[in-house]
């Protein structure tokens, strides 16, 4: 009896990657008779993920059509979430949103990222020997034209940033996540650049997070790590998760002209013309430190 598969491609950075992991259990749910394959271009995300047989990184698939496709018993889902009416219109997360994209019946899967003792001892080298607990701050991420230093639909303002890392650093020990053009915070230990499965699994050894709209608030729910995530143009409803403390800034918009919006509303890179607030001072310092504290 010839084998069964089903193939889910999709494009995108690396924290959608974390956020398909729920997608790759859902498939499997929804066909346990077919042996799941994956193409993406962050295929790291999915090793020693039970769902899936074998992981492909994109644009480097030799003889996939021949293996998996020609005279083969294959379903293929590949379709773009963000796309969809519901996802546009910040009605629907992502995962669900591709639920109704493939027709995938939904049991309240979440992403998940699996470790294993090897790995888990490197990172242990290489972090799990500071003096004090572990605070893990993402401040910039996403990928961005031209490096630029700071996204303001994403990142921390750098000034706000660096309020709460003088509070915060009597009690922890900071690790700062950074793009390299970005700014470093006092205070804190930068975390240099590191492969992404050392990166996302050194939130293990962290006590508290604060962290933005990246690929590490995906991981700190596929690790189920409640952290303090912090949003300017994005929304928790489309890549959020309520087992976060989900923040959004105090300052209420004085301009919304959106002459370069599409479909959204706000691109991932920030067009700066179209930057809605009086100010930088976003958020509401003493709340997220509190929201860290408490």
């Amino acid at each position: 009896m010839s084998e069964k598969y089903s193939i889910f491609i999709f494009e995108g950075g690396l924290g959608k990657a974390v956020a398909a992991t729920a997608l790759a259990e859902i498939i499997k749910n929804n066909h346990p008779d077919r042996k799941l394959i994956i193409v993406t271009p962050w295929p790291e995300v999915f090793l020693n993920n039970p769902s899936v047989e074998r992981v492909y990184r994109y644009g480097n698939c030799p003889y996939f059509y021949k293996d998996y496709i020609y005279n083969k018993d294959s379903l293929v889902f590949k379709g773009e979430p963000y796309f969809t009416s519901e996802h546009i219109q910040k009605r629907r997360h992502i995962i669900l949103s591709w639920c109704e994209l493939f027709n995938l019946k939904y049991n309240n899967e979440k992403p998940k990222l699996f470790f294993n003792v090897a790995e888990l001892d490197v990172i242990a080298a290489k972090f799990a020997t500071r003096l004090k607990p572990i605070l893990v701050m993402q401040t910039n991420g996403g990928v961005y034209t031209n490096e630029k230093p700071y996204c303001w639909t994403r990142d921390l303002p750098y000034f706000q940033a660096q309020q709460i890392a003088n509070i915060l650093h009597q009690q922890y020990h900071i690790l700062h996540i950074t793009r390299p053009a970005s700014l470093k915070l006092n205070n804190t230990e930068t975390v240099p650049a590191l492969p992404k499965r050392e990166l996302l699994g050194l939130l293990l050894f962290s006590k508290k997070r604060i962290l933005i709209d990246s690929c590490m608030q995906h991981a700190a729910a596929a690790l189920n790590l409640p952290s303090t995530v912090c949003w300017v143009g994005t929304s928790h409803i489309n890549f959020g998760y309520e087992l976060h403390k989900n923040m959004y800034p105090t300052l209420q918009k004085t301009s919304d002209h959106l002459v370069d919006s599409f479909i959204f509303d706000y691109n991932f890179d920030g067009s700066e013309h179209e930057f809605p607030y009086p100010s930088k001072e976003l958020f509401d310092i003493n709340t997220i430190v509190k929201s860290v504290t408490d």
